[in-house]
């Protein structure tokens, strides 16, 4: 294959600014069938949060360059540089960066999951953010994954959620 075929950039979904959401950069075809793997460089900013979520897709995450907070549905640990987190199907979990550089993770996943990103990622700053927000939602509601409440991310220690910041869930 043919690198052009498959490496592709894209800014992903999230309820932050559009200065704090992630990217990827696919390396492996999305074409593929559903249930094959994805590998994608993802890069998340200085600040940014992935909320609490599951789904039934297993991920691998090796970190690059940088360090990365992870909830894994009890506790949250610091990954450095040259770690690596599995994260098996259906365990609700969460990111963030609170370092003050932007790092760097290796992705395995399904390339359903890549496809969901990719979909998420071709809506993200292309709409009014009632729309976004509502696509995302819808998006997820079609693959069958689970966001956690406000008060499920309030309960881990995370101001932002799906809905968007804490203050800003109440409306």
């Amino acid at each position: 294959m043919n690198k052009a075929d498959h490496v592709r950039d894209s800014v992903v979904y999230s309820p932050q600014s559009k200065d704090l959401r992630p990217s990827n950069r696919y390396l492996t075809s999305l074409s593929l069938p559903a249930d094959d793997y994805c590998l994608f460089i993802g890069e998340v900013p200085a600040g940014a949060i992935v909320p609490l979520h599951s789904h039934s897709d297993r991920e691998t995450f090796y970190v690059l360059s940088g360090e990365m907070n992870f909830y894994d549905g009890s506790w949250w640990r610091v990954l450095k540089q040259g770690e690596f987190v599995d994260v098996l199907s259906n365990t609700r979990h969460a990111w963030r960066n609170a370092s003050e550089s932007s790092a760097s993770l290796l992705v395995a996943t399904t390339v359903r999951m890549g496809v969901f990103l990719q979909k998420v990622s071709s809506t993200a700053g292309t709409q009014a953010a009632g729309t976004e927000k509502d696509q995302f939602r819808k998006l997820v509601q079609e693959y069958g994954y689970w966001l956690g409440s406000p008060e499920d991310n309030e309960a881990i220690g995370l101001a932002t959620n799906w809905y968007g910041r804490k203050e800003e869930s109440k409306n």
